[in-house]
């Protein structure tokens, strides 16, 4: 779900169970391969700190971004991990990630995965809500398969 106001930050919220662990989900977050479960997203550097991506917007347009991402974080009840980008032509975001527990009525474990965007300048930018949110949901179909293949070979 996509909220924008005028004037103000756009929140996107985007929320998937995933059938395997947190914590072997959140794994998958930290390394560099992160960044390739985004769609379309390629690493191009890594420059002071920060990662340097390019995307097609369209067919016709290519966009780098500058992005800071944070490995994850253990709380007692769930893996967090906050991210930020910035680039020409994209709307200034940052992000947070959460892997909770979650069983299933079987028994076996699970995660709930709640991505929440924050962008300033949506609506100046080369992207619009339902573009953004579109990707964020296919950051996370990306994220529940990875993890989804690794839990079943293991």
């Amino acid at each position: 779900m996509t909220r924008e106001t005028p004037g103000a930050a756009t929140r996107t919220r985007v929320t998937r169970r995933i059938a395997a662990d947190p914590t072997s989900t959140a794994l998958l977050l930290a390394g560099p391969t992160a960044f390739e479960l985004w769609p379309g997203v390629r690493r191009v550097a890594d420059v002071s700190g920060r990662t340097v991506v390019e995307t097609d917007l369209t067919p016709e347009r290519a966009v780098a971004a500058s992005v800071r991402a944070l490995p994850p974080r253990r709380t007692p009840t769930a893996y967090v991990t906050r991210f930020e980008w910035a680039g020409p032509g994209l709307p200034a975001t940052t992000g947070e990630l959460t892997l909770g527990y979650a069983p299933s009525a079987d028994g076996a474990l699970g995660t709930h995965a709640a991505l929440v965007l924050d962008s300033a300048g949506l609506e100046s930018s080369a992207l619009d809500g339902r573009a953004l949110e579109a990707m964020a949901r296919g950051f996370l179909d990306n994220l529940a398969r990875a993890a989804e293949l690794r839990s079943h070979a293991a």
